[in-house]
């Protein structure tokens, strides 16, 4: 595990589980780390079960891990109960650490140096971990780049967990994400283009969270900035998602305990994203901005996230 720190803000890092994040937390009242994103147990085994994790290189679902490129089907296993493709296939790998220091941490992900990596074609991950004080943030670069000797359609996004309440048991988290559009879902992949909705509406401005469960896939608006904000009113905290351009693509999840009753589970999911669910196969039905970048051989897709804390 690495661990990177300032004052304000702790972020522990699990290099063997898909270089994702066991802890991201922000210092409170006495002087204690309440945890922003969900907080993995010690030793967790489950990529799943992190603060956040990375997909790539292509993110959510492929649907029954088929899709067409460049004329030819391309087939990926399945990992779920319902016969998709999900989150890529960096998550629940061993990344090796190329630099560290108590603020920074950079990590790679080789697909050639496994045998068993589930996509046609071979590639590189790296990501960067930077710690500021000064306003408090965090910045993630993941980028993805082609070895391979031929082009690949591409994607890669975050998957970062949030605590509905920070240390003020009063907090009422609030959301707003900067979407234009709600893409029709079946079985999680995205069936159609996106078209505003009364979810959309609620989501561009801050708001509490609708009290029925979410899980939904939206475009960004390009005429906003690319900005998501969470916002803890109890707690006085407000936390920026500033994401680059390329990650047009946002997925909320408020997930209840059972979904045929009010039961919100501890935490939801912002997960800004390059692609839509299933990008391939909806640009195949005609849609067009579904995200998806086709890398020739030695380019690459590169991205930033910077998480900025604030009061509020």
């Amino acid at each position: 595990m690495l661990t990177l720190s300032t004052d304000r803000l702790r972020l522990s890092i699990a290099p063997e589980m898909g270089a994702g994040i066991a802890d991201f937390s922000l210092k409170g009242p006495g002087g204690y780390f309440f945890p922003l994103m969900r907080r993995s147990a010690p030793d967790e085994p489950n990529a799943s079960h992190l603060g956040s994790f990375f997909m790539a290189p292509w993110v959510n679902r492929i649907r029954a891990g088929r899709f067409g490129f460049e004329w030819r089907e391309q087939v990926v296993k399945t990992n779920t109960a319902d016969g998709m493709a999900q989150h890529g296939d960096v998550r629940k790998r061993a990344w090796k650490v190329v630099e560290q220091s108590a603020t920074f941490a950079a990590l790679e992900f080789d697909s050639r140096a496994f045998e068993d990596v589930n996509w046609p074609w071979s590639f590189v991950c790296r990501a960067s971990y930077a710690l500021a004080e000064s306003p408090a943030s965090l910045r993630i670069d993941l980028s993805l780049r082609n070895t391979d000797r031929t082009p690949f359609p591409a994607g890669c996004g975050h998957h970062p967990y949030f605590m509905r309440r920070l240390w003020n048991d009063s907090d009422d988290l609030h959301l707003r994400v900067p979407v234009r559009g709600r893409y029709p879902l079946e079985s999680g992949c995205a069936i159609g283009p996106a078209t505003a909705d009364a979810l959309t509406h609620h989501l561009r401005q801050s708001a509490p969270l609708p009290a029925e469960p979410i899980d939904a896939v939206f475009t960004a608006d390009p005429a906003q900035p690319n900005i998501a904000e969470l916002h803890w009113p109890a707690s006085s905290v407000k936390l920026r998602i500033n994401a680059s351009a390329n990650m047009g693509h946002w997925v909320v999840y408020a997930p209840h305990e059972d979904p045929n009753r009010i039961s919100p589970l501890a935490f939801i999911a912002v997960e800004p994203q390059t692609q839509v669910n299933d990008a391939m196969n909806l640009a195949s039905r005609g849609v067009e901005g579904t995200g998806t970048v086709v890398l020739v051989p030695g380019e690459m897709l590169e991205t930033t996230c910077v998480f900025e804390l604030g009061a509020a």
